[in-house]
């Protein structure tokens, strides 16, 4: 099992911070997924999953426009 880094974490935290999105409603599983990706889950949190298939910086470069295209308005600012 790969598993999400502290610095990958503070990666992905600084991303979100752009977003202006408190850091408790953020959501990071330490485990990883295949794809990885976004949702806002029913109790109106972000989860971000990272993948294991490539490079997470090329990945972080992506979820930025990910989140861009996403209604983050219900995410607790």
């Amino acid at each position: 099992m790969v598993t999400v880094t502290a610095e990958q974490v503070l990666k992905i935290l600084e991303l979100t911070d752009s977003f202006s999105l408190h850091r408790e409603s953020v959501v990071i599983p330490l485990s990883t997924k295949d794809r990885g990706g976004a949702v806002i889950l029913p109790d109106q949190r972000l989860q971000i999953i990272v993948p294991n298939n490539r490079p997470f910086d090329e990945w972080l470069a992506e979820l930025r426009g990910m989140l861009s295209s996403m209604d983050l308005s219900k995410i607790r600012h």
